[in-house]
């Protein structure tokens, strides 16, 4: 870290450190029988016309994040997508910070994006607006027309914002290794690796060129699904800090009356979203990872859901994506022993594991979400996780964006569902649907030969019958078990085999050396006539004559067909 970072990060630290001893002060008083006569004082002093309201602890918190900036506006809002682990009236206020960040001056907005394309403004765009359409946390959204008439919104990246959110960052990270050197939660929820996970994920947004890869992929991966769409990008119109784009325009996914007073059929919508984020999720293992209502428009007129804002992504391997089908799969039918179990596979020890404890206290607390329980996925993934924590575990931080990416689904897909239609059985149909698909054949394909490059033809020539264990499973869901047999016997046969070739090597080894020592002892002793030139000519015969029963016996077994000697 260069000296300019360090002191960067150093007043930054010093900022942060004065606005929670602000904020905690003012709380502290506010708690107090002078509460009510500071905010009089405060309305006089200012000439307020209405009484200053007393702000509860969740309004607090919020205002505090937007004045610390935008990165814990960030973190904030990655908090609010989580709303079902929060009371009421913190989602309420947390979901503020998705709507009413504040805007940065269009002169800044003109220089940033002249600088960045290399033109005036009035040659790149037709019409601009100098008014924000949105803004976000690192970013506000300008509406313009290009010079053929098609309308974009024109994404500018907040002014200084890159230095910012480095030292923003490096403070966060000090605290993190803080508080997981003094606290206990913080170490049994693994603070530090949620922290690093979130800042490699936040650098990446603030460079375009990745989103713009990461629409380009994802609009491919999604090209063949029925009403959903990433929007177009223009990509000379767009840098490391502007992203030039199709104007979509709907309402949020979850304006679910603004759906149904447009006549539309929310039940094919909710599909068509859900379709798109678990095949990006469970099939691709390259997905929007951050797939909140207000990422996901849906336009009023067709009902197409367009996914906006592709700077967070995450991926998965092929052994994460097949963990997290099968525990899906164990929600549907309600198993949650082997629920618990699945978990367990997925986590990490951050403290001696009682194995058997911990399966029996998940048992007995998750008894409750057994088959027919009618529970939300969130809701039965958060207990989960509670018992995770209570028992020394904590979640793969690799897993992290994809848990949090299921989540998110769940809560806007359950509002658009039929009341029969459940988050998992849909997710766990969707899955085997895709499998049937030929594209994913290709992509299969296509993955094993990067993962596997010396075994690619073998691997691709195998990929099909994988497909069609998938689809299976139809087969055994409607019977409503799955059954996983692993034939062990060629196995052994392989493993006998290795023992003799092992057995065999020694053996020849020890032998070759006996005949060797033997023979140069007796070439040594040569003429002298003594016991030890007998004894060492006896060893140089004794020794070939041994070899030789050896090839004898070994030569036997081979016509035979026999594994070998045993050590």
């Amino acid at each position: 870290m260069s000296s300019i970072d360090t002191i960067g990060e150093n007043r930054r630290m010093q900022q942060i450190y004065s606005a929670l001893v602000n904020y905690g002060a003012e709380s502290a008083v506010d708690n107090t029988v002078l509460g009510a006569p500071r905010r009089r004082i405060q309305r006089w002093v200012y000439h307020l016309p209405e009484p200053i309201p007393e702000l509860s602890p969740a309004a607090r918190t919020r205002i505090l994040l937007e004045d610390l900036g935008p990165t814990y506006v960030k973190m904030g809002q990655i908090v609010s997508s989580q709303v079902n682990v929060l009371p009421d009236d913190w989602a309420v206020q947390m979901d503020l910070l998705q709507n009413e960040v504040p805007t940065f001056p269009f002169e800044m907005a003109r220089e940033l994006v002249e600088a960045e394309l290399g033109a005036p403004l009035e040659q790149l765009y037709a019409e601009f607006s100098e008014t924000p359409l949105a803004a976000a946390s690192l970013a506000q959204v300008h509406r313009a027309r290009l010079h053929d008439g098609r309308e974009v919104a024109v994404k500018i990246q907040r002014p200084n914002i890159d230095r910012q959110v480095h030292s923003d960052l490096g403070v966060t990270r000090t605290m993190g290794r803080a508080l997981e050197a003094r606290s206990t939660w913080a170490r049994e929820v693994g603070l530090r690796g949620m922290l690093d996970e979130f800042s490699t994920n936040l650098v990446e947004e603030l460079d375009y060129y990745a989103e713009a890869y990461n629409m380009s992929r994802l609009a491919a991966n999604m090209a063949e699904l029925p009403g959903v769409h990433i929007a177009d990008l223009h990509r000379d119109l767009s840098s490391k800090r502007v992203l030039t784009q199709e104007f979509v325009s709907g309402v949020k996914i979850s304006n679910v009356a603004a759906m149904d007073a447009a006549g539309l059929d929310r039940a094919v919508i909710g599909e068509n979203a859900l379709r798109a984020a678990i095949k990006m999720l469970l099939v691709d293992g390259f997905f929007h990872a951050d797939p909140h209502p207000g990422n996901l428009i849906v336009s009023l007129d067709t009902g197409v859901v367009t996914f906006l804002d592709c700077g967070m992504v995450g991926e998965l391997s092929v052994a994460q994506r097949v963990n997290m089908i099968v525990l899906l799969w164990t929600v549907v039918q309600g198993d949650m022993t082997a629920m618990g179990q699945q978990l367990r596979s997925l986590s990490q020890p951050f403290r001696p594991v009682d194995d058997a404890a911990f399966i029996r206290a998940f048992e007995r607390k998750m008894a409750r979400y057994g088959k027919g329980s009618g529970a939300d996925f969130k809701d039965i993934l958060n207990a989960g996780m509670d018992l995770l924590r209570d028992n020394g575990l904590r979640l793969d931080p690799s897993l992290t964006l994809a848990m949090k990416a299921l989540t998110q689904a769940s809560s806007w897909f359950v509002p658009l569902a039929p009341p029969d239609r459940t988050f998992t059985a849909a997710a766990v149909e969707i899955v085997l649907e895709q499998a049937q698909a030929p594209s994913t054949e290709v992509m299969v394909k296509q993955m094993l030969r990067k993962e596997a490059t010396k075994v690619a033809g073998q691997a691709a020539h195998a990929a099909p019958e994988y497909l069609k264990s998938l689809v299976s499973w139809n087969n055994q869901l409607k019977k409503g078990k799955l059954t996983v047999s692993v034939d062990t016997s060629s196995l052994d046969k392989q493993m006998n085999e290795a023992r003799s070739i092992v057995s065999m090597m020694m053996i020849a080894l020890l032998v070759a050396g006996g005949i060797i020592g033997s023979a140069i002892a007796a070439s040594a002793l040569q003429g002298s006539g003594s016991k030890i030139e007998q004894y060492a000519t006896l060893a140089f015969f004794g020794s070939l004559a041994l070899g030789a029963v050896l090839v004898v016996i070994y030569t036997i077994r081979l016509f035979r067909g026999g594994s070998g000697v045993r050590p």
